[in-house]
């Protein structure tokens, strides 16, 4: 779409700074209208419906993905991963 990285650099920015600008707000003002008409703790339910519906599928397939990626990988980096703390280099 963009030809130059620095137009593609620039929009990227701006992306970022309306997402840290408009996240604070919309959460701020999502939690005065929660606090205000929280009906029957319906907020509440909401949030659960969506972190099951979102999040919770999201993580099984990951796992999924994992356990059938898992036997192709080299015995060595198995045991890198295993031993991850006493693999450190100590200064």
């Amino acid at each position: 779409m963009f030809e130059s990285a620095l137009v593609s650099g620039l929009l990227t920015l701006v992306v970022l700074v309306a997402f840290m600008v408009a996240c604070p707000v919309l959460c701020f003002f999502f939690s005065i209208f929660s606090d205000s008409i929280n009906i029957n703790g319906v907020f509440e339910k909401i949030g659960i419906s969506f972190v099951s519906l979102i999040f919770i599928p999201f993580v099984l397939f990951f796992k999924i993905i994992d356990a059938i990626t898992s036997p192709f990988i080299e015995p060595r980096m198995k045991h890198a991963i295993a031993n991850v703390n006493s693999l450190r280099a100590s200064d």
